[in-house]
């Protein structure tokens, strides 16, 4: 990669790297390197500090909320979607280290690519300026989605959402089946199916399993507000005795 396109994507940080080897690690996808030069363990690196930020600044300014809803903050703010809309800000998948068949692939757009590879960065952050800087450095970064959080009325996950939404409508809670649907070993794409009894109800697909949970369990929830959510149980085998007799 060029110096000058290492000076864009540190413009666009609104930070300078002392050493720009992490920085080029960190947004290396592993289709480009297959020895330990790519980004996976500075994104498991950059994981944990950015969940450790964003606890300590929750509990700094919100620390008067229970954990519970704290937690759930925190999953609002570190999530796929949003490391994607971050990623997204700063255009990097313009600057992502991918081969040519995972850019063929459009590798470079797809938001679990580009959401690691932020964490990633901030991994590259920390190990290039220590904890105190990265902090600064990432709660810049998320300044906006920080000061939205007084405007969020509610913080529940979408299966927890979708959860008690049918428990108050006395109906059984959803089971989520998950498998590998299809992609690379490196990159599968996971499909989730939701049943509510025995029914099917909907289904979704996602790069990270998490995800597509959280996807089909939204997609549900909107079938719910909209009430297209038909739900005819099977009857018992008891219930369908009593009923013969009955009759």
């Amino acid at each position: 990669m060029f110096e000058k396109d290492i000076g864009k994507l540190e413009k666009a940080l609104g930070f300078t790297f002392k050493n720009r080897v992490l920085l080029v690690e960190a947004i290396t996808h592993k289709s480009f390197s297959s020895s330990e030069d790519n980004n996976q363990r500075l994104e498991f690196l950059g994981d944990s500090i950015l969940n450790t930020i964003i606890s300590e600044y929750l509990f700094d300014e919100f620390g008067h909320d229970n954990e519970g809803k704290m937690t759930s903050m925190r999953a609002s703010l570190v999530n796929e979607n949003s490391l994607y809309e971050l990623a997204k800000k700063i255009k990097l998948n313009e600057f992502m280290l991918m081969s040519d068949e995972e850019i063929l692939r459009k590798g470079n757009l797809r938001k679990a690519a580009l959401s690691d590879t932020y964490e990633a960065i901030i991994g590259a952050i920390f190990l290039d300026q220590g904890y105190d800087k990265t902090k600064v450095i990432v709660t810049n970064l998320f300044i906006e989605e920080l000061k939205n959080l007084n405007n969020v009325k509610t913080f529940k996950d979408p299966k927890s959402e979708l959860q008690e939404s049918l428990q108050s409508m006395k109906i059984k809670p959803p089971k989520y089946i998950t498998s590998i649907k299809s992609g690379p070993p490196h990159n599968p794409l996971f499909e989730t199916k939701l049943f509510i009894g025995n029914k099917l109800i909907n289904k979704s697909e996602g790069f990270k399993k998490s995800d597509s949970e959280k996807k089909v369990a939204t997609d549900t929830l909107k079938m719910l507000e909209n009430n297209k959510l038909e739900i005819n149980e099977e009857k018992s085998l008891l219930k369908k005795i009593i009923d013969s007799l009955i009759r």
